[in-house]
């Protein structure tokens, strides 16, 4: 062990190198201090303790009080890592006075400078297990700045080491935001209740490895039976969970604390005179002795799993990700790599790994790609990531065996950003707008980044695999709501990683942006409920791995428990603000203009879109503060181009959003113009806006709505389809003024005979809504700042509402007439009056295909 062996924490994991470090670790001492006040007992007896727990299989020791220098040397001649926990007085107010707080902020100072570069120093933990009711008293905020200053005290010293603190379930809320890693004491003795809190550990903790600073079981009022076989499912669990580690309470029953020998409790792994107990023995067939190994837990079964990465010029990145996926610690699997069209060097790329299955297409989309990968693949489970991503060697392990755990049809992992090759692209990493999951329970997602997810071959299948509509974003969204929409679960696994770059440039960022705002409004298309007026997604669950605006409002919501004395003070993340998202969105944007430009004719008005801007800075700004940015690259200029990137992002993403809905919610004027061929003696009059038909062959309105929809494909209409959530079935886009909404109903008067009604609403666009109301405001303005009435804006208003009158029925007539001939394809006749029905006898019956029956009676969009 040397200098240069450090540990450094990497997104959920430690390294040793390039080689995992998993902590096995146990707690030391204090014990009964000597004359030179040392609290970790004689020399000899501690390198009799340290060979014991190299043969256990620990790597890893936590003390509690700043170590003497012979201490420090053993360890490393050992082999074994230590955790310095630096006491001070948190038990009294410390916040209050001001020379408490210097003399806690000196004491990290001279240890934290005493043991700089040593290389048996894992890390410290600045402060250990502060009071629930001290940290309600002093406020949870001003708590958690000052352990970030104690924080930088140290790092300022001895930046190569790591720094935490360690906390415990009745304060899991103090969450210092610069932390190296997270430290959680738990005591929960029930294997489930134990995992369940662990995975809402991996979700609190983010990105940063988690450990567990304390765990164990007393021997006096438990056997040591019970002992060692808590501490074993302890040690499955915690690799299940996906943690970087463990530490056990403790090593021996010898314990001394607040200056007394505690003789009533027992949780050492050896007795007071170091004799094993069988936990000891349990442990050491456990752990192992290798420190980057895993104490991994055999998967129920490893099903084969196909590996699938899609690719289109993304020769800059695709070798290091197939060199990592080339690694993974699995045992059955296959690389499948999709060239959708590449113009770069992809495929010589490819032939450097002789194991990858590279299949070529001509350029056709994302979506198109990976059904092309399935299609390909062999096995049982399709793992999904892109060329622009780096698989942690873990990766499918976690993501197989969570999928395993339980009856779910898919499962997900968190993309986390590699470290930046320059300030752009740390800045792009920061700013939001990147891709990231969406979570309903710590456990189930509502969404998982299409870089980083896994589906059963027959979950695949039954929906259809991906949307080919869908070139460049959005098709995991929509595969993952129609899933769950079949009645699928979907999992989450916060160790399931991927590193995925971030864009390099500003350009490719906006890009990006571009590319999600298009994706959004495609989705809309399919699904409407899921989606606000503005075109915004609407999430059920909590978006993770995003910035916050977290000024005045938004802020977490904490569970004291009464009188701030609960054992689990749980902290609840408020969802994204939706103050924020209006404030930072287009629309806001726009009205902005508007009234900026009315503000010409109303000088009362000119301060309002004043205030709107700053509403608009102040979201910029909180993002420009809350920024994780990495430290080498955080200046004053990086913190100023996410805040630009923070005012552009929204607005980029909703002009495409719009401009991409505006135009594919108009169906072409070509289609719209055109005319259904219906016969001479077919051609009825009636009401445009309802419609009944008759069948004596049991042909009901799932029938119409079939033949409908293939009418609707074949002519090229744009059209959104019930989701279950609308009083519609199909909204027809038509011309840019208006919609039409189809409504059916059958009555069923037996013997196979039905009778099904049709209904046309015509709805205006919201676009039309908008102009309409700026010009009725014009209007309204002009005629309070004039004597009489100005015919000459009226008049081309009134002639503007009859152009909207005579459109909407053109296009009510248009798709009565759609609806009339799929009537007569699906076999219904048309009632006119109730003792007429229309002749079709010159219009011969077209079968339906069955496979579009069933999709509309199954109710799916």
């Amino acid at each position: 062990m040397n200098a240069n062996s450090r540990i450094r924490a990497v997104a959920k994991f430690f390294f040793e190198g390039d080689r995992k470090f998993f902590v096995k670790g146990v707690t030391y001492g204090p014990f009964k201090p000597d004359a030179d006040g040392s609290y970790l007992g004689r020399p000899d007896q501690v390198d009799v303790d340290l060979a014991l727990m190299r043969e256990v299989g620990l790597n890893l020791m936590r003390i509690y009080h700043a170590p003497p220098r012979w201490f420090l040397d053993r360890c490393a001649s050992a082999g074994m890592r230590v955790i310095v926990t630096l006491p001070w007085a948190k038990h009294i107010e410390f916040l209050r006075d001001r020379k408490a707080r210097r003399q806690i902020a000196e004491s990290v100072r001279v240890a934290v400078n005493a043991y700089a570069g040593h290389p048996a120093i894992f890390g410290y933990l600045v402060g250990n297990e502060i009071s629930s009711t001290m940290v309600r008293w002093l406020g949870v905020r001003r708590v958690a700045e000052f352990i970030e200053g104690l924080i930088r005290i140290g790092r300022a010293i001895d930046s190569n080491t790591l720094f935490s603190y360690a906390t415990y379930p009745p304060t899991e809320y103090l969450l210092p935001q610069n932390v190296d890693f997270c430290c959680f004491n738990v005591y929960l003795h029930d294997q489930r209740d134990f995992e369940h809190y662990l995975l809402r550990l991996q979700n609190l903790t983010g990105e940063r490895p988690l450990i567990l600073g304390e765990f164990g079981i007393d021997t006096i009022r438990h056997s040591q039976e019970e002992q060692a076989e808590m501490l074993s499912w302890h040690v499955d669990s915690v690799v299940k969970c996906g943690l970087a580690g463990t530490i056990f309470f403790t090593w021996t029953d010898e314990w001394f604390t607040g200056g007394q020998d505690i003789s009533d409790w027992a949780f050492g792994i050896v007795t007071r005179q170091r004799a094993p107990k069988k936990s000891f023995y349990t442990l050491k067939g456990r752990l192992g002795q290798e420190n980057s190994a895993l104490p991994h837990r055999p998967l129920p079964r490893a099903p084969f799993v196909s590996v699938i990465v899609c690719s289109y010029n993304g020769g800059r990145t695709l070798a290091t990700c197939l060199d990592s996926l080339g690694k993974l610690n699995y045992p059955d699997y296959e690389i499948i790599l999709v060239d959708d069209g590449s113009t770069d060097d992809t495929r010589d790329i490819a032939e450097q790994f002789p194991h990858v299955r590279y299949i070529y297409q001509e350029n056709h989309g994302l979506s198109h790609a990976r059904n092309t990968g399935a299609a390909a693949a062999k096995g049982e489970v399709f793992a999904y990531t892109d060329s622009d991503c780096m698989a942690d060697v873990d990766w499918l392990y976690y993501l197989i065996g969570t999928l395993l755990s339980g009856d779910y049809a898919g499962v997900g992992g968190p993309n986390v950003t590699p470290p930046a090759q320059n300030w752009i692209q740390a800045c792009v990493a920061a700013a939001p707008g990147g891709p990231s999951h969406v979570l309903l329970t710590d456990i189930i997602a509502e969404h998982v980044p299409g870089c980083n997810m896994a589906f059963y071959r027959w979950a695949f299948e039954n929906i259809g695999g991906f949307d080919a509509e869908y070139h460049k974003a959005g098709d995991d969204v929509d595969f993952c709501w129609r899933l769950q929409q079949a009645g699928c679960v979907i999992a989450f696994s916060a160790t399931a990683i991927v590193w995925h770059h971030r864009r390099f440039t500003l350009r490719a960022f906006l890009k990006q942006q571009d590319g999600y705002g298009e994706a959004e409004s495609l989705l809309r298309f399919k699904h409407l409920i899921f989606f606000g007026p503005t075109g915004t997604a609407k999430w059920r669950g909590q978006i993770y791995g995003t910035p916050r605006f977290s000024w005045f409002i938004n802020r977490p919501v904490i569970y004291h428990g009464i009188f701030g004395e609960g054992f689990f003070q749980s902290i609840y993340p408020t969802p994204q603000s939706e103050v924020a998202a209006y404030l930072s969105s287009i629309e806001w944007f726009a009205l902005t203009i508007f009234l900026f430009g009315l503000g010409i004719f109303l000088p009362a008005l000119r301060i309002v879109p004043y205030l709107m801007c700053g509403g608009t800075l102040c979201v910029a700004l909180s993002y420009m503060v809350r920024a994780a940015i990495e430290p080498k690259f955080d200046t004053v200029h990086a913190r100023l181009l996410v805040m630009f990137l923070a005012l552009v992002q929204p607005l980029v993403r909703g002009w495409s959003r719009y401009f991409t809905w505006l135009h594919f919610k108009r169906t072409p004027r070509s289609v719209i113009r055109a005319h259904e061929y219906l016969p001479t003696d077919g051609n009825v009059t009636g009401s445009l806006s309802r419609q009944i038909f008759w069948s004596e062959e049991g042909r009901d309105r799932h029938y119409l709505l079939g033949a409908i929809f293939q009418l609707l494909e074949e002519e090229g209409w744009r059209y959104s389809t019930d989701t279950g959530w609308n009083e519609w079935d199909i909204q027809i886009y038509g011309n840019f003024w208006w919609s039409i909404a189809l409504q059916t109903v059958t009555e069923y008067h037996g013997s196979g005979k039905c009778l099904t009604r049709v209904r046309l609403r015509s709805r205006l666009v919201t676009t039309t809504v908008i102009l309409n109301l700026v010009v009725l405001a014009l209007l309204v303005y002009r005629q309070l700042n004039i004597s009489h009435v100005d015919l000459w804006f009226i008049i081309p208003y009134l002639l503007f509402v009859i152009f909207l009158a005579t459109r909407a029925r053109a296009l009510k007539s248009r798709v009565a007439e759609l609806v009339d001939l799929a009537a007569r394809r699906a076999g219904l006749e048309r009632i006119v009056r109730r003792d007429k029905k229309a002749k079709l006898e010159s219009t011969p019956e077209v079968q339906v295909p069955m496979d579009v029956i069933d999709f509309v009676s199954s109710g799916r969009p």
